[in-house]
């Protein structure tokens, strides 16, 4: 299927090489059966490809972990890349799960969950938000809790206070 969107023997060797190489096909037909006109696709797929190849250094055949994500999201210093690059691997994680372990933080390990839980309840039945959209503006908030928690540590009390 990635034939039909690339004819160079040199680009389709570059493809399918790297960690997702044995995907892009399926990638491929994932992009023609949504109906992605075929500029867009090649820019997913050629997106797909450049993560693939970053990966194969540092993941190699193993799932892809998110800290590897997370390497090559913040090798982007502008944010318009870095949404493209988000964008193509949401597509690629949906196509292709099993290629990437992606841990999701138990409540226990995370002290804003209660928060966010809430603010998640707020967003459904007060704003009326659909669950993709929801989720899109909770990692927003959780993006915000992390920098502030960062950024703005609580100044130690001396002994009065």
């Amino acid at each position: 299927m990635l034939d039909f969107y690339f004819s160079y023997r040199g680009v389709l060797k570059r493809l399918r090489g790297g960690a997702l190489g044995g995907e892009m096909d399926r990638f491929a037909e994932h992009f023609f059966t949504l109906g992605y006109k075929r500029a867009s696709a090649k820019i997913y797929l050629s997106r797909i490809a450049r993560f693939s190849q970053f990966a194969a250094t540092h993941s190699g055949p193993m799932p892809i972990h998110q800290d590897v994500i997370d390497g090559y999201l913040s090798a982007f210093t502008t944010d318009t890349p870095r949404i493209g690059a988000v964008s193509a691997l949401g597509h690629a994680r949906r196509v292709a799960p099993e290629r990437f372990n992606i841990s999701v933080p138990s409540e226990e390990d995370d002290p804003d969950a209660p928060l966010l839980a809430h603010f998640s309840d707020y967003l459904h039945r007060v704003r009326g938000l659909e669950p993709n959209t929801r989720e899109g503006v909770l990692l927003g908030g959780r993006r915000f809790l992390d920098w502030f928690r960062h950024h703005h540590r609580p100044e130690p009390r001396g002994v009065d206070g």
